[in-house]
């Protein structure tokens, strides 16, 4: 492969970067290939073909380009590296190196698209016109699907039980300078009942079939806003990554983008587009509080 006929393609997404990783893997049919024509397995060495349509609106018939190659190397979420090669207005025959590196941000995404290779200049610079127009076109078709397919896990999937959230789908988050009286009046005043302590840091209560989060709070290191105590409000949802995807597609600011801790949940935190704090969390697994400094009281 010449090093000389390169180019490097660089955009920041408000998208996951796993929802990019599959879309370079196992989602071409979602926003660049004819879905029903995709064959590929998504591993290292194995090959992949699908077919891109090009339609145009003065009656001729849908032209399809083939492209086809072998994954080189996936690393989830991060990286994709694979062989690429087309007919004459593409590589023209060429086996060329596209490898698309995933850079997570506060807000999104960074990817970083480098691809090299190309028998000629000519080559290189069609692609180099050709690929901003491809990624912006991503970008848009997979915020659309977002919206889609967090709509359609609202409504149709199940929650799944974690020993270390409440099982409630909205739970009001508030900080308090001194935890434990603030837990004390909830107990006392509302009738809330501790679930789970972590000490010096948060506690979990139940009040009916609702929950609330009292979280530790010290006001020199997290000034108030507005002049109240810093709150956000939790939503437990089925597909984290298609509801972040939909929250930025509708005017959303990232804080921090999705992320697994250890305690069985993958989270991130948003503005709405009217400044409220906004956190999201989709269990991923079933876990002991103890395991991770948690105290059960009452689960």
């Amino acid at each position: 492969m010449s090093e000389d006929h390169a180019l490097t393609v660089t955009r920041h997404m408000p998208l996951p970067a796993a929802t990019l990783y599959r879309a370079w893997t196992t989602g071409w049919g979602n926003w660049f290939a004819e879905p029903d024509s995709v064959r590929l397995t998504a591993e290292a060495g194995a090959p992949f073909f699908f077919e891109v349509a090009q339609r145009v609106e003065d009656g001729r018939p849908v032209q399809l380009h083939p492209h086809y190659g072998r994954f080189l190397q996936l690393v989830p979420d991060a990286l994709v590296a694979l062989t690429w090669v087309t007919g004459a207005g593409g590589t023209a025959g060429a086996e060329t190196r596209l490898t698309v590196h995933l850079e997570p941000t506060a807000t999104g995404t960074s990817v970083t698209l480098t691809h090299e290779g190309f028998a000629t200049a000519e080559a290189r610079d069609r692609h180099a016109t050709a690929w901003p127009m491809v990624l912006a076109h991503q970008e848009t078709a997979l915020a659309r699907r977002g919206v889609d397919a967090a709509t359609i896990s609202a409504t149709h999937s199940p929650l799944r039980r974690n020993r270390s959230i409440p099982d409630a789908t909205l739970i009001p988050v508030r900080s308090y300078p001194d935890l434990n009286a603030a837990v004390t009046w909830m107990r006392d005043a509302l009738g809330c009942r501790e679930r789970l302590r972590i000490p010096g840091h948060r506690v979990q209560l139940t009040i009916g079939n609702g929950a609330v989060v009292a979280a530790a709070w010290d006001p020199s290191a997290a000034p108030a806003s507005g002049g109240r105590p810093p709150a956000t409000l939790m939503v437990r949802v089925a597909d984290i990554d298609a509801t972040y995807a939909r929250a930025l597609a509708l005017g959303a600011t990232g804080v921090t983008p999705p992320t697994n801790h250890l305690y069985g949940e993958r989270q991130a935190t948003l503005r709405d587009p009217f400044g409220h704090s906004w956190t999201l969390t989709q269990t991923v697994d079933d876990v002991d509080p103890a395991s991770w400094g948690g105290e059960l009281v009452d689960g």
